[in-house]
């Protein structure tokens, strides 16, 4: 188990595609709350979506412009020569007009993956920081830049940029006759109104619809993790229950949400049928009155159609717009969140120390649950010796798998400092720290990928240095067995490896590269009779080396005393206090006290025998 010095830099986050871009903002953008900076890198590609729309709005004047011409010139004149110039000209306008609208599409898409690139890694990092942040709200505040990120990404908005260009169309149909832009004017105050009653009606039934949506999906996602006890305990028709119970309620204050949006929908389309036949009909009476022409008429109704549209369109998308305004609501309070507001946008560059001394040190370090009152453990003050193996016991529940989160860096200590070869633990950059720490939690968890890429901390490490940390804890021959060895894929789409394989392939992680400190939460809980002696044999020969040349300092939480035997030390956590004993010391007092228990039964005066004590338990040494 000696180790050797690690010094590869870790991997920087690569520069964002859209950098160069967005220099003449980066001072700007680099203070305030991360939602705000956001934005403000975004506002380049607003911009010209917004110019983009500008072009797109006057050059859709060409087909009224074009109608009006051919009506009024070309079938009155009966020119060719006219025709076709016109029709050349319209033609090469509208590959503009083509040509400005995939821009606008383009700038909104950019912005919607800007977006991503700025707030997707510190929204997800905020959650896994957060030790006492709920799962079901990380997952949320993703969805919810997922929400906000779809609406730029698949161009909802565009119609919005739209709006303020109705006024000109409008002002366009007054100039042609103040009868057709009055017709218009009244149409687009009652499209606005009806807008104004969907937001109104609507606005609070689709959040709670939203709320309600997403506590049927998280009790959908705990369901399937609890798969394997909800089918071997017969419990299917009740949790299916629940489920169907929250999802129908969720159905529900949806349909109940579109309903008012539904009839207002309705309602806007038939009234835009309505004001087409009425800006014809009004057309066709000013034409029969002499005051205009027919093409006058043409370009009329195409001039409304183009005004009110936004407006329409605006209507059809305002339940999106009003969800993924109370996402963006959502999404910004997460990510401004005191956790975060300091964080940069992009994971900036990190120095890469040397490998620390394997000394562990704790200063009045005190540990406790994230969001409890008090803490679980008082503050200690000891100092391990470099290279020391220590055996952590005490009863379930007593805080030993809290403790260790808090020394691995997964927890901030409730108090106090714990150093590993004089660097604090809690302030060191993790993604540096991480290369000299291996933690082998209770719950074994892998990520998604290839058994080696688990194994190497998903790095781009050398194969044989997955395979040695595969050796030292005697799962290679198990990993050469999977139907892949070790590209073996697991997780979604891949081979299920058993509770004893995947607590294997966790121990090869935390062995993995050049650990000076090694946790583990329970090692043997899962592991065959084959593997667990292996693992007793690599402690055992590591405990004859010197501490000075083991090169590694250890603590394992663990109930198997063939552990406890090789460990130089013993930290027994009970009743809120931790008590540090040597093995000898520790495996003494438990043997007196088990002396002690099962001394001989002899019968009492009365002929009843004496009860004897049960054995002692090894936390009862404490």
């Amino acid at each position: 188990m000696n180790q050797t010095d690690d010094n590869t830099a870790p991997e920087n986050a690569p520069a964002p595609p859209h950098a160069a871009a967005l220099s003449g903002v980066e001072a700007e953008a680099d203070t305030g709350p991360l939602s705000g900076r956001a934005v403000r890198r975004l506002r380049a590609y607003f911009w010209t979506a917004a110019g983009f729309s500008v072009v797109v709005n006057l050059l859709f004047l060409v087909s009224p412009m074009y109608m009006l011409q051919v009506y009024d010139r070309v079938m009155s004149s009966g020119s060719m020569e006219t025709l076709i110039y016109l029709t050349g000209i319209a033609v090469f306008l509208l590959l503009i007009y083509m040509a400005a609208d995939a821009g606008r599409k383009r700038a909104l898409t950019r912005a919607g993956q800007l977006l991503g690139e700025c707030l997707d890694g510190v929204t997800l990092r905020r959650g896994l920081a957060a030790a006492a942040m709920p799962s079901a709200k990380t997952v949320s505040a993703v969805a919810n830049l997922s929400r906000v990120q779809g609406l730029l990404l698949q161009g909802t908005l565009a119609p919005i940029f739209d709006v303020p260009f109705a006024p000109l169309f409008i002002g366009i149909l007054f100039l042609i006759h103040p009868v057709l832009g009055c017709i218009a004017l009244i149409g687009a105050l009652i499209l606005l109104g009806l807008a104004v009653m969907t937001d109104r009606l609507s606005r609070t039934a689709v959040e709670e619809a939203g709320k309600r949506d997403q506590r049927a999906q998280n009790h959908l996602n705990h369901m399937v993790r609890q798969r394997a006890a909800i089918v071997s305990m017969g419990m299917t028709d009740r949790a299916v229950g629940q489920w169907q119970t929250l999802r129908r309620d969720a159905v529900d204050h949806n349909l109940r949400a579109g309903e008012a949006a539904t009839v207002l929908s309705s309602m806007t389309r038939s009234f835009r049928q309505i004001l087409q036949i009425a800006i014809l009909g009004g057309g066709a009476a000013l034409f029969v009155f002499g005051e205009i022409s027919p093409g006058t008429v043409v370009a009329g109704s195409i001039l409304m159609g183009r005004g009110l549209a936004p407006i329409d369109q605006t209507v059809a998308i305002w339940r999106q717009v009003i969800l993924g305004r109370k996402a963006w609501r959502e999404l910004a309070e997460w990510v401004d969140g005191h956790e975060a507001s300091d964080l940069p946008m992009h994971v900036a560059a990190v120095t890469a120390l040397p490998r620390p001394e394997p000394q562990l040190k704790f200063e009045e370090f005190a540990v406790g649950i994230p969001g409890a009152g008090k803490p679980l453990l008082p503050p200690m003050t000891v100092e391990l010796k470099p290279g020391a193996l220590i055996a952590l016991l005490g009863p379930s529940g007593a805080g030993k798998t809290s403790f260790l989160q808090s020394v691995a860096g997964a927890w901030a200590p409730r108090a106090g400092t714990v150093r590993l070869g004089g660097r604090d633990m809690a302030a060191w950059d993790a993604r540096d720290r991480g290369r000299y720490v291996g933690y082998l939690p209770q719950h074994v968890e892998l990520l998604t990928g290839t058994v080696r890429e688990n194994i190497a901390r998903f790095t781009d490490a050398d194969p044989e240095a997955v395979f040695d940390a595969a050796r030292r804890v005697g799962c290679h021959d198990m990993i050469l067995r999977l139907p892949q060895a070790y590209d073996t894929p697991i997780g979604e789409g891949g081979v299920h490896l058993s509770a004893g394989q995947r607590q294997s392939v966790g121990l090869a992680r935390a062995f993995f590269g050049s650990p000076a400190l090694i946790l583990l939460d329970e090692p043997t809980a899962h592991l065959d009779a084959n593997l667990a002696a292996n693992l007793m044999a690599r402690f055992a020969a590591y405990t004859r080396e010197a501490p000075q040349n083991r090169g590694v300092t250890a603590i394992i939480a663990t109930h198997d005393l063939r552990l406890i035997n090789a460990a130089d030390q013993v930290m027994v956590i009970q009743d809120r206090k931790v008590v540090l004993t040597p093995r000898e010391e520790y495996l003494k007092k438990v043997s007196d006290l088990r002396r002690s228990r099962e001394a001989p039964q002899r019968p009492n005066p009365a002929g009843t025998p004496i009860t004897v004590p049960a054995p002692v338990k090894p936390e009862e040494a404490s």
